[in-house]
C-alpha cells in the first residue's frame, strides 16, 4: 500500500499509517482525505467501510432498496458541485450522501425527522448514530497526529457530539475545501483502496489482456467484462453498478472480493484514469505508442509528458507527507 520502501524503511505514508489504529486501506483514505480537502465525505465512507452498510433489506423489498439508493444520489438537493453521470456510478458516494442528508436533518429538524428519513430510504437509524460516533473518533485521530485542527472546546459529552461532528463537516474549513467535488472524493477512494482495482478490456495492457482472455468465459456478454489482473471478476448484485451496460471510465476500485461460483467485487466506484496515474502502482511510459502501463497490467493512453507530470506529482505528494512528519502542524 506504499507504506514500506525497498529497504524496508517506512515511507512518509507508512509513518502516519503506523499512528492510526485502523485498517491500512482506511487509514490511507483518511490521510489523503485531509490532505486533499475532502475530509468529511471520507470520514463518512471510512466509517461505513469499517463498520457495515446502513441499508436494510426487508423481505421482497430489494428493488425498492436499490431505487432508494439511486434516489439518494440523483436528488440534487445535496448534489455535488461536479455531479454528472459518473457520480452515480459509486456505492461509496451513496453512503456519503446518505450520511450527509441524515446529519443535516438530525441537526435542523431533530431525531424524529431523522428517523423518518431512515424509514423512507431503508436505512438503519442505529447504524447512522454509530457512524456519527466513528466519524468523531476517526477525525480526532487525525487531529492527534496534527493533520487537522479541532475547535478549542472539544468535549464530546451529550449534545457536544453533534458539535464535533458538525466541525468535521464544516465546509469553511481547509480540510473540507473540496468536500463537494465528487471527482476528488473518488480519487481519494482510489488512493485508499488501490490495489483493489479492476478494469475492463479498454483499461488492460495488451500482453496482460491476452492472458486474461484465456481465463475468461468467451461467450458474448451483455455487460463489459471486468478483470482484476489475474482473472475475470463480476460486480456484486448489491452494487448500484451491477446492472450498468456502460461506464464513464474503464477502471473501478472495490472494498473486497467475495468468491462463490464466481468472483464478485463488493462496494465499487468507477474512477478516472488520472486517479490511477496519481495513486496507482509503478508507472512504465511507452513514449512511441503514447501508452502508460501501471503495475504491469493496467493501461492508460496518454501523452508521455502527462505521465511524466504525474510522476512529478507523486514525488510532490511524497515530499508533503515527509514534511508533515518533521512538522505535524505544517499548514496544508
Amino acid at each position: 500500500v506504499g507504506a514500506i520502501e525497498g529497504d524496508e524503511e517506512l515511507t512518509p505514508l507508512g509513518h502516519h499509517l503506523a499512528k492510526l489504529p485502523v485498517d491500512v486501506l482506511i487509514g490511507k483514505m483518511m490521510l489523503f482525505g485531509g490532505i486533499f480537502g475532502c475530509l468529511s465525505p471520507i470520514l463518512s465512507i471510512s466509517a461505513f467501510l469499517s463498520y457495515k452498510s446502513p441499508f436494510i433489506y426487508p423481505k421482497d423489498e430489494k428493488q425498492n432498496v436499490e431505487r432508494a439508493k439511486l434516489a439518494l444520489l440523483t436528488d440534487k438537493l445535496e448534489g455535488l458541485s461536479d455531479s454528472n453521470d459518473s457520480s452515480t456510478q459509486s456505492d461509496h458516494l451513496v453512503l456519503m450522501v446518505a450520511y450527509k442528508k441524515w446529519q443535516k436533518i438530525l441537526l435542523k429538524r431533530g431525531t424524529k425527522a431523522a428517523q423518518q428519513f431512515c424509514s423512507k430510504y431503508f436505512l438503519s437509524s442505529s447504524v447512522m448514530y454509530m457512524i456519527r460516533d466513528m466519524r468523531i473518533q476517526f477525525g480526532t485521530l487525525l487531529a492527534d497526529i496534527g493533520l487537522i485542527n479541532l475547535p478549542n472546546k472539544n468535549q464530546t459529552g451529550g449534545k457536544k457530539k453533534d458539535d464535533l461532528d458538525s466541525w468535521f463537516s464544516d465546509e469553511s474549513q481547509m480540510f473540507n475545501m473540496y468536500a463537494n467535488h465528487s471527482s476528488i472524493v473518488k480519487a481519494i477512494l482510489c488512493a485508499g483502496l488501490y490495489p483493489n482495482v479492476a478494469a475492463t478490456e479498454q483499461g488492460v495492457a495488451g500482453a496482460a489482456l491476452s492472458n486474461l482472455r484465456k481465463s475468461s468465459n468467451s461467450a458474448a456478454k451483455a455487460h463489459p467484462v471486468w478483470y482484476d489482473g489475474r482473472r475475470e471478476v463480476h460486480i456484486h448484485p448489491s452494487s448500484i453498478n451491477s446492472q450498468l451496460k456502460s461506464f464513464e471510465h474503464p477502471f473501478l476500485v472495490f472494498l473486497e472480493k467475495v468468491e462463490t461460483n464466481k468472483v464478485f467485487l463488493r462496494d465499487t466506484t468507477i474512477v478516472s484514469p488520472f486517479s490511477i496515474l496519481l495513486f496507482g502502482g509503478s508507472i512504465n511510459v511507452q513514449h512511441q505508442t503514447g501508452q502508460v502501463t501501471i503495475d504491469g497490467w493496467l493501461k492508460v493512453t496518454a501523452p508521455a509528458q502527462i505521465a511524466v507530470l504525474f510522476k512529478e506529482l507523486r514525488l510532490t505528494l511524497h515530499s508533503i507527507l515527509r514534511q508533515m512528519i518533521r512538522n505535524p502542524q505544517v499548514s496544508l
